[in-house]
């Protein structure tokens, strides 16, 4: 009897907590929802565009490690003025 008491307190615990959220999903009805989605397009579309330099510069590097090609130096003189 113990057992079903508290099976049962939770379980009214639980649909005490979800009934309310469930009952507000169709309450409001917002028509800005092409906008918002746009809006986060920009802005994804930005970050996107301000990370292809990193991709660019670490292809860069890891190609350079592993190319294999050793290049020597060439002393270049240096005017002073």
């Amino acid at each position: 009897m113990k057992r079903i008491v508290q099976s049962g307190f939770s379980l009214t615990a639980l649909l005490l907590t979800a009934i309310p959220a469930i009952a507000e999903t169709g309450a409001r009805t917002d028509n800005s929802m092409t906008l918002v989605y746009l809006f986060l397009g920009v802005c994804g579309l930005i970050i996107f565009l301000q990370l292809l330099p990193v991709f660019a510069l670490g292809f860069g590097i890891i190609k350079g490690i592993f190319s294999g090609k050793v290049s020597e130096v060439k002393p270049v003189a240096v005017k002073n003025r």
